[in-house]
């Protein structure tokens, strides 16, 4: 006997679904935890051809208020992470001349923040799969916001970099658990483009910190950082105070984990605040899950697939966060003749061309010939040409090209997260997420002492690097094993 959640639907009758319900399966459904039986008959087995998954579910109960408060909490949180990025990139050469740091200790301060995120990243996974993704999300939300305000009362390099460590790990706990969230709520015919759009919040934060950078700072070497990181706490705090009323946990997560009263509570405020057809009975009984260990990614056969997710997302970070961290710094190299804000403009611009990239993404990751896999080969190998021509071409058609490298990564990074937030299934899938962030996240912690190192050496030379790099990643991703185009979530 194996007991599951079962939904049952009569022809020209909404969708009903009921408490308590025995279902005899022929054989163990490995590929799907979630099932939805149109018809039930305790004593005879359910065909096939009856049983539905979990996202047709969402498809009956639709897109709608439920989800756009939730979406609304991460994009405001993405938007503070975006805006806390841009005042760490801003900060290296202010902190360069203000305190008169030395490049090892920048290269330091960058690899401090990445340590934190992996670390924050691992534990995520194995904290969300365990007690649910908005206990998490919420606890660690708050710190962020509390510990980017204190990085204002630091008076020297060293209280920054553990200020800095601790807000990695936060960063890395609440991003996962965010991702995921939205992954499971979202009906499937609209998660690609959805969460696609959601991902642009990233580049709108990093446009709102460069917007507070206009009004605070002087020029790219001298401000008032510590205004300009109050300002962009802002957009955190408000989520996490929106949060505390319209935060919900994962219903597919508490079915699963056996929750069973907490996620029909939810179910029922889906429908009712979407305004969906379906209707209750009453009785369900839920079957039970054991907790899945971090060797759960390399059992059936994940093994080469978890290998090849986690180098995808170590070059996305080296070469994306490679691009972010120099561009001040190459931009106060040349073109002397600009004023200060001339190059907050061009940095207005590349952040821009990231919400570009955003967009054109939601578009192709949904188009049959695209999806996922290949898009992620087509627009790795075209990002590499942009990244040469960024070292080859003249300097003052620099900022051109690493623009265009910007577009084509972010248009990568929702590609992964989309690809890694659906191969997984759902007992594992924050650990996947967070550990392939965490692993990605290595790459941001030799980054700087290599490409700040070659920066020094010859200006620009670090695009070649990312060029040759992300080559190599579009040859990998050809070894992905299938596309999840279309593929229901497990």
């Amino acid at each position: 006997m194996d007991n599951g959640p079962w939904y049952s639907k009569q022809e020209g009758s909404p969708l009903k679904l009921s408490r308590n319900a025995s279902i005899t399966s022929p054989r163990r459904m490995d590929n799907s935890e979630l099932k939805l039986v149109r018809e039930y008959n305790s004593q005879v087995s359910i065909p096939e051809h009856q049983i539905l998954s979990f996202d047709h579910l969402l498809d009956e109960i639709n897109f709608g208020n439920f989800q756009y408060w939730i979406y609304g909490i991460m994009a405001l949180m993405s938007i503070s992470e975006g805006a806390q990025i841009t005042i760490f990139t801003l900060m290296v050469p202010i902190l360069k001349n203000e305190w008169h740091i030395s490049d090892s200790l920048n290269s330091l301060q960058a690899s401090f923040v990445f340590v934190g995120y992996l670390v924050g990243s691992m534990l995520s996974g194995q904290l969300a799969d365990r007690v649910g993704r908005k206990k998490p999300f919420l606890i660690s939300s708050f710190f962020t916001c509390l510990l980017s305000l204190g990085t204002i009362a630091c008076q020297e390099i060293y209280s920054l970099l553990i200020v800095r460590g601790l807000l990695g790990i936060l960063v890395g706990l609440f991003a996962p658990c965010g991702v995921t969230m939205i992954s499971e709520i979202t009906p499937g015919h609209l998660r690609g483009r959805y969460m696609g759009l959601i991902t642009l919040t990233f580049a709108i934060g990093q446009l709102f910190g460069l917007f507070v950078a206009e009004f605070t700072l002087i020029s790219l070497d001298e401000g008032n950082w510590r205004l300009l990181t109050f300002w962009c706490c802002l957009p955190g705090f408000l989520a996490w105070f929106i949060s505390l009323f319209r935060l919900r946990e994962s219903p597919r997560f508490a079915l699963l984990s056996g929750q069973k009263d907490l996620a029909y509570n939810i179910i029922e405020e889906m429908i009712q605040s979407n305004k969906s057809s379906i209707q209750f009975n009453d009785d369900l009984k839920i079957k039970f899950q054991k907790l899945k260990k971090l060797t759960s990614l390399f059992e059936n056969n994940r093994f080469f697939l978890t290998i090849l997710i986690w180098f995808n997302w170590f070059i996305l970070s080296f070469v994306y966060y490679g691009i972010v961290l120099l561009l001040p710094d190459i931009l106060s190299h040349i073109e002397q003749t600009h004023t200060g804000r001339d190059k907050i403009i061009q940095l207005v611009v590349s952040c821009i061309s990231d919400i570009l990239g955003a967009v054109a993404a939601a578009f192709f990751i949904e188009l049959k010939g695209f999806g996922r896999k290949n898009s992620l080969i087509i627009f790795y190998t075209i990002q590499a040409l942009t990244a040469l021509m960024g070292f080859y071409d003249i300097e003052h058609r620099f900022i051109y090209w690493a623009t265009a490298s910007k577009f084509f990564l972010s248009m990568t990074f929702i590609f992964s997260f989309q690809y890694t937030a659906e191969v997984y299934p759902t007992k594992i899938r924050t650990t996947g997420i967070g550990m392939a962030n965490g692993i990605g996240r290595l790459g941001g912690v030799i980054m700087p002492w290599i490409c700040m190192y070659m920066n020094s050496k010859q200006l620009r030379s670090p695009f070649v690097l990312f060029s040759v790099l992300s080559v190599i990643t579009s040859f990998s991703n050809c070894f992905l094993p299938f596309e999840t185009l279309g593929k229901e979530l497990e």
